[in-house]
């Protein structure tokens, strides 16, 4: 769709444009030490709760779950990635406690939500025959039984409700831009481009 024409629908593209692998081989004398690249496929919360405070039967706290947690990130980057978060007070805790005292986070993105829009209860629900309260909640579930439930009980925070939430998990915001363009997913030769007016943050584990 939107190609002006066949040649650009058939086009060779070359993704990634740099080959991962070429920085990671053994760098010759004098040159600065290869990077230490790794990459985690999976869950985000389930892959980095180790990193959260062990609580004692009693609540309080009871120290760090692990070795790996005592080897916390001097900064986390997130690019279009706050907003895919089911939960995103429990994404800001979690990269709380991932960083070292005085690590970065450092966000960039829009606000789409990815597990937005699918739990409100709509006109349809309602069913005159039956009391409102039990045919709300029989068509509600009906409805969205298939759903997986993350899609239910997540909430579209605006701007500033992030920003409210960071600086509640202990962050100090350093800087903020807003409305920067970015194209998303865009051909440059395509007839159609999307395009945010993202949010920039840079935050300061104190």
């Amino acid at each position: 769709k939107n190609q002006l024409s066949f040649e650009n629908r058939v086009r060779p593209l070359i993704v990634p444009d740099v080959n991962p692998s070429s920085l990671l081989f053994a760098p010759a004398s004098g040159e600065s030490p290869s990077p230490e690249f790794t990459m985690l496929a999976g869950d985000f919360l389930q892959l980095y709760s180790n990193f959260l405070p062990v609580r004692d039967v009693d609540g309080t706290n009871g120290g760090q779950s692990n070795l790996r947690a005592e080897n916390k990130f001097h900064a986390v980057a997130c690019s279009f990635f706050l907003d895919t978060a089911p939960s995103l007070p429990h994404y800001l805790i979690t990269i709380y406690h991932m960083l070292e005292d005085g690590g970065l986070l450092v966000s960039f993105g829009p606000l789409m939500y990815h597990w937005s829009g699918h739990g409100a209860v709509l006109p349809g629900d309602l069913n005159e025959r039956e009391s409102e309260e039990s045919s709300v909640i029989s068509a509600y579930r009906r409805r969205t039984m298939h759903l997986d439930q993350r899609y239910l009980s997540s909430i579209d925070y605006t701007w500033d409700d992030l920003k409210h939430m960071v600086e509640r998990c202990g962050f100090e915001i350093l800087e903020e831009n807003l409305k920067v363009p970015a194209n998303y997913a865009s051909d440059s030769r395509s007839m159609m481009t999307v395009s945010y007016d993202c949010a920039f943050l840079v935050a300061r584990k104190t």
